[in-house]
């Protein structure tokens, strides 16, 4: 029996409006003032027959079970989309040797990364249409499973072609992660609370990379590039049991009584006689202002992905011949600036009080100077990883702002969805194009000139966003609009 099966008299009273003293507690039943209401429940977790109990004991016990779900669901979801990034990264520890073994070149490689993000940009509609028609649960176990055979089967495999297939059907495959952990944990928690998850659910985008590149590096010096592909891959089999025992995808499905309010309250609805404004989406996105911001995610997509792609193989390559665990040690130190970036961008935010525009030059204009300081010290290992690591975390808080924070301000035109999904597709498209233009500039010119332009890149966004600032300030001050 579950924890909702309550008589139906007793349910019927539950639903009643709280008193005063319940006010607070959303799992509270309403209570008489003579006598103490009685329903019939298990105790605890045993097998005992049943026994009245008091309503506040089902309260305090019903609440108590909620948070320890809670939590677990928060655990095995940051867990799954861990693992799907050491799914996704132990290719660009794997690349020096894959370039040595299958006889290929930066740009062939580039080009395998560039059709991972085609597969991995257009495969997060799929994966959203099937959270909706499906078990959320069911499609991270679908991805889980078929990322883990996509990285068996590239360990296995001794040609380019295998190689190209294999990882774009990997993107597909990795894509089916998040829009169903979104669901999920919409399931279960409040909109008070999703600050809290969006930060829990972003630790991956750098722990990941952090376990990635420091525990399958060690892995890479120690098997060889084959095993960086083999554990992953055991790793998803092993944990594809995990999400499917200790997960529930909702409330329901555990027996708990409780469901989350909803994020907001339903749209205002058009009047008869009211036109719907014709094509308000487009002539938005064709104003200066979100020029200057698509131009900007697609720069900092290409060398956000640029730097996490061929990050390990350059480092390696500077280090030289001997000196790959010091490699490996300066690679696991760079994902530790993208968390930096991270916080400095919301607290940068809340300084400037909301003004985005200014948090964004201000990160764009420091972004320039890394990257030119970068040109200047591409010799020192040292210096180039900290200029790839302030860089790196520069370019995350700018992506932060513009496919998170920005789409927030056409929440009230109900068209804050449709901005994310624009802004989310440049950022996807420029890292397709950053990782195949990187690594053929690496080929024909070498890195000296990949710095060059990470540089000009982030130069040029800077400049985007200021000529678009000058130009709302000389409209404003000399038109009136």
């Amino acid at each position: 029996m579950s924890r909702c099966s309550a008589p139906p008299r007793r349910r019927a009273a539950a639903a009643r409006p709280a008193g005063p003293a319940a006010a607070g507690n959303p799992f509270s039943f309403r209570q008489k003032t003579h006598k103490p209401e009685q329903v019939f429940s298990r105790s605890g977790f045993l097998f005992l027959p049943f026994r009245p109990i008091k309503t506040e004991v089902i309260a305090v016990e019903q609440s108590t079970v909620l948070a320890v779900h809670k939590r677990r669901v928060m655990a095995v979801c940051v867990a799954a989309y861990t693992v799907s990034y050491l799914l996704r990264t132990n290719l660009s520890l794997a690349l020096d040797d894959l370039m040595g073994v299958l006889s290929i070149g930066r740009g062939q490689t580039g080009l395998v990364s560039t059709l991972y993000f085609w597969t991995y940009a257009s495969g997060q509609l799929l994966g959203g249409w099937l959270s909706v028609k499906w078990n959320p649960k069911r499609v991270v176990a679908l991805g889980l499973a078929a990322s883990g055979a996509c990285n068996l089967a590239i360990g296995l495999c001794s040609g380019y072609l295998a190689l190209a297939a294999l990882w774009t059907l990997n993107g597909l495959a990795l894509a089916l992660f998040w829009p169903p952990i979104l669901q999920i944990t919409t399931n279960w928690f409040e909109p008070s609370e999703y600050l809290k998850v969006s930060i829990l659910l972003s630790l991956p985008t750098t722990l990941g990379y952090l376990v990635a590149w420091s525990g399958l590096g060690a892995v890479l010096r120690l098997g060889g590039w084959r095993w960086v592909f083999f554990c992953p891959a055991l790793i998803a089999f092993c944990f594809f049991w995990v999400w499917l025992r200790a997960l529930k995808t909702s409330p329901a499905e555990a027996g708990l009584c409780y469901r989350p309010t909803p994020l907001a309250s339903p749209a205002k609805k058009e009047e008869p006689g009211e036109p719907r404004p014709a094509g308000s989406l487009l002539r938005a996105m064709l104003t200066l202002p979100m020029l200057s911001f698509a131009f900007v995610i697609l720069a900092q997509g290409s060398t956000k992905e640029s730097i996490n792609l061929w990050a390990p193989t350059l480092l390696r390559q500077l280090a030289g011949p001997g000196q790959e665990g010091l490699a490996g040690l300066f690679t696991a130190v760079i994902p530790l600036f993208s968390t930096a970036g991270l916080l400095i961008t919301g607290w940068l935010v809340r300084r400037l009080h909301g003004g985005q525009e200014a948090a964004l030059l201000a990160l764009t204009g420091a972004g320039a100077a890394c990257g030119w300081l970068l040109v200047a010290l591409q010799n020192s290992l040292a210096g180039l990883v900290i200029c790839l690591g302030l860089l790196l975390g520069l370019v995350y808080g700018v992506t932060t702002i513009l496919t998170t924070l920005l789409p927030l301000r056409f929440a009230r035109t109900g068209q804050s969805a449709a901005f994310t999904g624009i802004f989310n597709f440049l950022a996807y498209v420029g890292a397709a194009l950053g990782g195949l233009l990187s690594g053929w500039v690496s080929d024909v010119w070498g890195w000296q000139q990949v710095y060059l332009l990470w540089a000009a890149l982030a130069t040029v966004s800077a400049l985007a966003l200021l000529a678009s600032e000058a130009w709302q300030y000389f409209s404003w001050r000399y038109w009136g609009h």
